[in-house]
């Protein structure tokens, strides 16, 4: 375990602090002397948003930054931004040095945290196998630096549109959203993502890279994200970049594992826009799951049938 000295952060501002490397830091929303977010009673001192490769955006990503904002406004944002580098060039080593900044920022806010209202911890939210990458990355990371304290203060971990399976197909749409809109530049990287994702998904077969397959399993590592967390799986029957059955797997999985696992399903919502179809039910389901209560409970097995007819 490292002895190095965590950054310090001071409230004066209620910009982002970009910590490099395509990591900011939002401070909390509401300061002095206020009541407690989220439930009334309980709150993460800590939200971490890895992002999917589209949400390497500002424009993509702020949504969810204001809807955490709004459900939690005492509760530190860290985001980390995922780019098409961080899954096609940069080695495991590369982005874990990285990630420098957001071991200081965890590990000085973690800190100052006040759990004597039962508030405190850390919620972990994934989107897609970008986020699942780094959020990896960061839990190697943080158990070779600091030990067990990530996983000592994480109490809940959403995955949005994750995880998958391997496919070239699947991929190809995953990283097409990490493309912009505006022409002719979309049109230029289109063939570059597709020779891109085909040299990835051959590297990964042949077991020179690790593949989805280990991804998934590096999810249900205890070593990595212990025990205790309650999951929260977020997922769309209309996701062409994450099939159900995938997902459900994982899901099953985990209960097997002896997690304490939710899962909600959504109908309409393209891959990480689950927010546009339902946002009252879905940062709802966040909420709700954070404070430990009850919400129907999804059929796993009507979840594979509807997601089969699509």
């Amino acid at each position: 375990m490292s002895s190095s000295a965590p950054y310090h952060y001071t409230s004066d501002s209620k910009e982002p602090r970009t910590l490099g490397n395509n990591i900011l830091l939002f401070e909390p929303s509401r300061q002095g002397d206020s009541q407690p977010a989220g439930d009334g009673t309980s709150y993460p001192s800590l939200i971490i948003l890895c992002t999917w490769m589209g949400g390497a955006t500002t424009r993509r990503i702020a949504k969810y930054i204001a809807g955490y904002r709004d459900a939690y406004p005492d509760s530190w944002i860290l985001l980390i931004r995922t780019v098409f580098l961080d899954i096609s060039v940069r080695s495991f080593d590369t982005i874990r040095s990285r990630l420098t900044p957001a071991r200081s920022a965890i590990t000085s806010i973690l800190q100052r945290q006040d759990q004597s209202d039962g508030s405190g911890g850390i919620l972990l939210h994934i989107f897609s196998h970008g986020g699942c990458n780094m959020a990896i990355q960061l839990a190697e990371s943080m158990r070779a630096e600091y030990g067990t304290l990530l996983i000592d203060n994480l109490r809940q971990i959403v995955y949005d549109c994750c995880p998958g399976d391997g496919s070239f197909q699947r991929a190809y749409n995953a990283a097409l959203l990490s493309l912009p809109t505006q022409q002719p530049v979309r049109t230029i990287g289109i063939p570059a993502v597709f020779a891109a994702v085909g040299v990835i998904t051959g590297l990964q077969q042949a077991g020179i890279m690790h593949s989805i397959p280990d991804m998934r399993h590096a999810l249900h590592d205890t070593d990595l994200f212990g025990t205790h967390a309650r999951r929260i799986y977020l997922f769309s029957q209309a996701d062409s970049a994450v099939q159900v059955a995938d997902v459900v797997s994982h899901i099953q999985k985990g209960k097997e594992l002896g997690s304490h696992v939710e899962a909600v399903m959504f109908a309409r919502a393209p891959h990480c826009a689950l927010v546009t179809e339902d946002a009252p039910k879905y940062w709802n389901v966040i909420k709700h799951t954070w404070a430990g209560k009850s919400f129907p409970k999804l059929s796993l097995d009507m979840a594979l049938r509807d997601g089969a007819k699509l």
